[in-house]
């Protein structure tokens, strides 16, 4: 049977979309995390933190739906109308506990890939501002109005703060801090070395992050739309709509990088961090040395803290037997021709470069 009527079920159908896909993705991450790179850290358990407020956002999102959201307030039975304001109500501090997690939970990945002293201060007075403006924003979204009884009871005696000033200086806020941590690693991230195909899926990672910009941004108007609404129940699934979509999709960027080496076994033409390292020189019995400025392994922005396979990079350069053999026996004054295959890993110093590296999988 279904609940609601058409516009809540539109609405419904779409968080439904958003929600479960973000929970796929933060499976992904978590398996990648306790199977593959077997480490937990605060970012990970933050980002589950995140979606346990996103599902709840969900379950009060379904009440609203249940309770004719999307249908003319005055078609709205009046104790039908209080329940779907209820629920309304409860939805804006979970959406901003969503937020504000999912943000704590990709600048604490950040603080952790950063060796370098000066990002990681900036991390953490990112996450200092985000503590304090999360507080402010999650105890102003449950006390809109005092009693809170008044949000969904007008003839109940007490005040309200203006809906229209603390929503949109919320959302002004946020799309601040967007545009920070958007902004934060890219002095990083362009001086990088990349193939042509990890650049192209490291674009395409924060591009999504741009698209969780631009989600707060198209937000703003069905905001306006329903602060000036005298029709607020009909009005609302456009703006309930825009932030189940801003919050997941903010989970699912916070969690796609961490799904890099998962994603690699699946697609290792794209992901791959490996490249060859073999090279040949051919001598007259001399063997001159190749230096790692030569033959230097490149890891991607993916890469592990070297949780890649060692056995496979360090194969030591000598000659066969049967070529050592065949020296001996060589008749004097032969020019004897021997191909060398050496194959070095280069060691860098610890720098953003090589920190950044491991931006997604440490």
């Amino acid at each position: 049977m279904a609940i609601g009527v058409p516009r809540g079920r539109h609405a419904l159908s779409v968080n439904i979309v958003f929600t479960c896909l973000a929970t796929c993705i933060t499976a992904a991450r978590i398996y990648t995390r306790l199977f593959i790179v077997k480490q937990m850290g605060v970012d990970d358990w933050t980002i589950i933190v995140s979606l346990a407020f996103s599902w709840a956002f969900f379950g009060l999102f379904v009440g609203e739906v249940a309770y004719l959201m999307g249908e003319h307030i005055e078609q709205i039975p009046p104790e039908t109308l209080a329940k779907q304001m209820i629920c309304f109500w409860a939805t804006v501090p979970m959406y901003q506990a969503s937020l504000i997690t999912t943000k704590a939970s990709i600048l604490f990945q950040y603080k952790r890939v950063f060796s370098i002293s000066r990002m990681r201060f900036a991390c953490l007075c990112m996450i200092g501002f985000l503590a304090i403006y999360g507080t402010w924003t999650f105890l102003t979204a449950w006390l809109t109005c005092v009693p809170v009884e008044k949000f969904w009871d007008d003839s109940v005696q007490g005040f309200c703060f203006n809906k229209k000033g603390l929503w949109f200086s919320n959302s002004a806020i946020h799309i601040f801090t967007d545009i920070a941590i958007l902004v934060y690693p890219m002095p990083v991230l362009k001086s990088l070395q990349l193939p042509r195909r990890q650049k192209m899926a490291l674009a395409g990672v924060f591009a999504l992050g741009v698209f969780v910009l631009v989600t707060s941004i198209l937000r703003l108007k069905s905001l306006l739309v329903i602060s000036e609404s005298t029709d607020p129940t009909y009005d609302n699934p456009a703006a309930a709509t825009w932030s189940a979509v801003e919050c997941n999709v903010a989970i699912i960027c916070a969690c796609l990088p961490s799904t890099r080496n998962l994603i690699s076994r699946l697609i290792p033409r794209i992901f791959s961090t490996r490249s060859n390292g073999y090279r040949s020189k051919v001598t007259n019995g001399y063997s001159y040395p190749i230096t790692p400025t030569q033959n230097k392994f490149q890891t991607s922005v993916a890469a592990d803290t070297l949780d890649l396979d060692m056995k496979e990079l360090t194969q030591p350069s000598k000659t066969s037997e049967s070529e050592e053999r065949s020296a001996s026996r060589a008749s004097p004054g032969e020019i004897k021709v021997t191909t060398i295959v050496s194959q070095e890993f280069g060691h860098d110093a610890p720098d953003e470069e090589s920190s950044v590296r491991r931006l997604v999988d440490i």
